[in-house]
């Protein structure tokens, strides 16, 4: 896929893995409040999850797991690319589709897709419009609620990649796209994983 960039956060209603090496998860910090769980009993397909720290950054390594940390700086997206999502109380090492990795917390929504829907944008383009059910779009607004003033992102994971990266004062909604700069496949591919 191409980079992905966050086309909107659309306010629609009242409430509004990974690629660790070794393939095992990297920690199990507590379960995140609010988090909605898969109707499977695993991870869902689309998650979301704040960024605690960005490969080749300088990382505040008293906030973060040094361990964490030493894996995030060793991490080789390019080589070894995610196909799951970590369990939701566990944090993740992700990649993006550019080969670019992430330190991301415990999941504050897990599934909640009603619906995934490719649709063009203006200027060409194409991204995905996802609806969450009321828990999960509840979920979507406490975890950026928590990230409001810090200037945290979230990460929006499906099937162990980011695919965009929005920022916490970019609102949420219980519909969000994601994409706009993919083509028609790759916008198809991800819906077709979410639905």
């Amino acid at each position: 896929m191409r980079t992905t960039r966050l086309v909107g956060l659309l306010l629609v209603a009242a409430g509004a893995g990974g690629c660790a090496e070794g393939g095992s998860s990297p920690s199990q910090p507590s379960p995140g409040e609010g988090v909605t769980p898969s109707a499977a009993g695993g991870p869902a397909a689309f998650q979301a999850r704040p960024v605690l720290a960005v490969q080749g950054r300088d990382l505040d390594d008293s906030a973060v797991e040094p361990g964490l940390v030493r894996r995030l700086e060793t991490l080789d997206c390019l080589r070894k690319p995610p196909t799951t999502n970590a369990p939701t109380a566990e944090a993740m090492l992700a990649c993006d589709a550019r080969g670019a990795g992430f330190l991301l917390g415990p999941a504050g929504v897990d599934g909640g897709v009603e619906q995934a829907e490719v649709v063009a944008v203006r200027g060409g383009g194409y991204a995905v419009q996802v609806d969450l059910d009321r828990a999960s779009a509840d979920a979507l607004g406490d975890l950026v609620g928590g990230l409001v003033g810090s200037e945290g992102r979230f990460a929006v994971v499906v099937d162990g990649i980011v695919v965009d990266l929005p920022s916490a004062a970019d609102g949420v909604g219980a519909s969000l796209q994601v994409g706009g700069d993919w083509t028609r496949a790759e916008a198809d591919d991800v819906a077709a994983r979410l639905t």
